[in-house]
């Protein structure tokens, strides 16, 4: 399997991460978490709520969502379509927002979904910085799965994964340093996002590859390329957040 990693330093990585992003268009098309597949054979049910969104991006909380429901279902739960949910929280609830979910208890919103389980989300980072000198993909999140009729936190991880391109110059790595640390440190800006508490891994940081390049231009032109076709292609931070989500949910409990 090629990784994010892996794509940054193969030769003509570049030109594979593009390809990747295309084909990741039709995988998400052919594979959505709304199939009506026959799971009722699982025997827990679980409905991935909106993601409370403390990020500038529109659209990343639902990709990141719709993978994160994704998964749950190849771990064998009875996964409540997206769509779905957000009908019934919004007729039922007025829920409309994953800022809203504080609203209602677990065990309102389990009996008004119908589920076992539900899993709580919270997007904290979905950037692209383009400098020249320092250029960065990043996204991080966090996620807990909660037991609907006891309101209790059966697992929860946090995490994220950042991909970048600076020059080979100590300008470069030096910015690359300071980013890093400074990273580390944005947990503390979460902790007045109700239910973020006690939720492990927030600082915790994984860099999928870190590309050096010579020219400041060269490397603003790979960055910005790269956000220009992936963002027309609707899968913008599509390889970061598979990579964050692959490290965050590496335990979820099944739900068989």
């Amino acid at each position: 399997m090629v990784t994010a990693a892996g794509v940054g330093r193969a030769n003509g990585g570049w030109r594979f991460f593009l390809l990747l992003c295309g084909i990741a268009v039709l995988l998400s098309a052919c594979a959505g978490v709304d199939r009506k597949d026959d799971d009722a054979r699982f025997a827990h049910s679980v409905a991935a709520l909106p993601l409370y969104n403390a990020t500038n991006d529109v659209e990343g909380p639902r990709m990141v969502r719709d993978q994160a429901a994704g998964r749950m279902k190849r771990l064998r739960y009875r996964n409540m379509p997206v769509k779905d949910v957000d009908l019934a929280l919004r007729d039922r609830l007025g829920i409309t927002l994953g800022s809203q979910l504080d609203l209602a208890t677990p065990q309102e919103l389990g009996a008004e979904l119908g589920v076992d389980y539900l899993l709580y989300g919270y997007l904290l980072d979905f950037d692209t910085i383009t400098t020249g000198i320092y250029n960065v993909n990043k996204v991080r999140a966090a996620f807990k799965l909660v037991e609907a009729k006891s309101g209790r936190v059966v697992w929860s991880r946090a995490g994220g994964v950042r991909n970048e391109i600076h020059s080979a110059g100590e300008a470069g790595v030096g910015i690359a340093a300071l980013i890093h640390a400074a990273d580390k440190g944005d947990a503390e800006l979460y902790k007045t996002i109700p239910g973020l508490e006690g939720i492990p891994g927030l600082t915790d940081w994984k860099t999928g590859y870190s590309e050096h390049e010579k020219s400041v231009g060269t490397a603003a032109l790979f960055s910005l390329g790269e956000q220009l076709v992936t963002q027309a292609l609707g899968v913008h931070l599509y390889i970061e957040s598979y990579d964050m989500l692959d490290r965050i949910m590496g335990d979820f409990p099944r739900g068989e």
